[in-house]
Parts: C-alpha cells; structure tokens; sequence
C-alpha cells in the first residue's frame, strides 16, 4: 500500500512566510508537520509515499533528501546523535514527489487524481491532508488500517468528536441507521442546530480505487473546488463507507495561532523540553 500526502495548497494563511517556505516545513518542536505525517505512514508499513504539490517544493524535496557536506561537517564536529538522526530521515521512506497538474480544479480531492499514474492498480491507499498533526500513542495511520483491514470497505475515514459550537466549522457524519461506524453522508459546515452528529471528517483516509470512479464524474462544489467530502458522500451512497473514532489528539495546524497552540502540545509532551515551557508560561502571569 502507498500513502499519499497533499501539501498542494496555497498556505495563504501563512503568508508572507510561506511565499518562501511551505507551510508543511514550518516546524512544531523543531520538526517539520510534514516529517510527523511520513514518519506515522511509516510506523503503519507504508514506506513508499507520494507528495503532491503544487508549485515550489525544492524546501521539502532537500527534507528527505541525503546532504553528504553537512554529514560530513556534523561528523567532524563530533555530533553523531544529530548525524544519524539526519541520515535516519533521508532512509525511512521511499518519497516521490508530484506535481499537481494546472488542469485539475483546486480543491482537497484533486491531489488523489495527480497521485493516480503513481498507485498500484486495484491496490487501496492511504490518503491524508498536510496541515493537521494527530498526537497519539498509536499513530493514526496504524489505527486506521486497522479498522480498514478488519471491515475491508470502499473507504474508511477518521473521524473525532467536536462540541456543538465547533460543527460548523467541519463536516458532520451521518450514520446509517442503527450502525455507529457506517457512514450515511456527510453534513459540510452544518447551520447551528442541523448537524447530525457530533463526529467529523478529519484528514486521514483509507481509499480503494473505487473512490477514482467517483471522482471521473464529481462536479466541482462550492467556490469550483473539487472537495474530498463530496466525493466520500458520493461513495457512501453507493458502497460501505465506515467511519473510524481516532485516538489521540487532533490540533489543526493550518494558521499561525492553532499551528503555535500545536508547537505547545508537543513541545510539553517531550520531558526534555516540558518543565522549560511550564516555567516560561508560569511566568508570563496569563
């Protein structure tokens, strides 16, 4: 099985710093948000992985990539921990990078098309969205695959409980009546009171092939993207879509205030560093 990563947005949100740097290379804790998503596809057996971009990703592409100078410079230095840690990175995964035609509409689901010439025929991948991280004991492509493996549906999509006065800002799940893992449809950004659920769809999905012929004749949505959720809403009308509870911790890191609220969650979940951080806040008389 191949994973598939989609860092092919814009980043506006994070600008000017992105018009240099993509936003998947700003680091949480001192690691790039996208070295957290190949290093969770990796803990579940995917080791090839395809990125797809859009425009300049040479930042991303130089992550993963071997740097013999600064090998042998950190060598002579006598820093062999941060050595074998920059080699590690460059060996844990076979990455390719794609990218996303001009032709295909902007949205969430085009990057699964630009991917398609890369997948193994007939073969289910795993598909997730660049700008979120899911802190857990058990990485979330592991329990993702799971569930996927032990109920073999057309797709499978993480799922986590949010409180009412944040539905709106996701899409709500709709279960099949009587089940609490079969999908019905999904709900985009429900009006206050409408949501039928308090479950939503986050980034993380497991896609059999199926979800191409959905795809070949979705229409774009609102604002002329071509959004996943459409495409998962579709498919759940005609095969068995199941959704998965995740556990863990789910920080979306897409802007610059949940992207520092995510610098924070991790930064106090590592022993090294967390003491230092709860001093600093204390300080600061919040």
């Amino acid at each position: 099985m191949k994973g598939i990563i989609t860092i092919a947005g814009y980043g506006t949100r994070f600008l000017p710093a992105s018009k240099a740097v993509p936003k998947e290379m700003v680091p949480i804790a001192g690691v790039p948000l996208i070295q957290y998503h190949v290093e969770g596809l990796v803990a579940a057996g995917i080791e090839e992985i395809i990125v797809v971009v859009r425009g300049v990703s040479e930042a991303v592409q130089q992550h993963f990539a071997p740097a013999p100078a600064l090998e042998r410079h950190l060598e002579r230095a006598g820093k062999l921990d941060v050595l074998e840690e920059m080699r590690r990175i460059t060996q844990m995964a076979n990455i390719v990078f794609v990218r996303q035609p001009e032709h295909l509409p902007y949205g969430n689901a085009s990057p699964a098309l630009a991917a398609r010439p890369w997948l193994s025929a007939g073969e289910p991948f795993y598909y997730m969205f660049g700008d979120d991280i899911i802190l857990a004991d058990i990485p979330a492509p592991v329990q993702m695959l799971d569930a996927f493996r032990a109920h073999q549906p057309a797709a499978a999509l993480a799922t986590q409980w949010v409180p009412d006065d944040e539905i709106h800002l996701y899409g709500s799940i709709e279960f099949k009546p009587g089940s609490s893992t079969v999908m019905a449809r999904i709900i985009e950004k429900p009006e206050p009171g409408t949501a039928p659920s308090n479950w939503v769809q986050i980034g993380h999905f497991v896609f059999t092939p199926e979800l191409f012929d959905v795809l070949e004749t979705l229409e774009t949505g609102k604002g002329g993207e071509l959004w996943l959720a459409d495409a998962v809403d579709k498919l759940a009308g005609q095969s068995t879509v199941i959704v998965h509870p995740v556990e863990g911790k789910w920080m979306a890191a897409g802007d610059p205030l949940r992207h520092l609220k995510a610098c924070i969650e991790v930064t106090l979940r590592q022993p090294a560093t967390r003491d230092d951080l709860i001093a600093y806040l204390k300080s600061l008389n919040l």
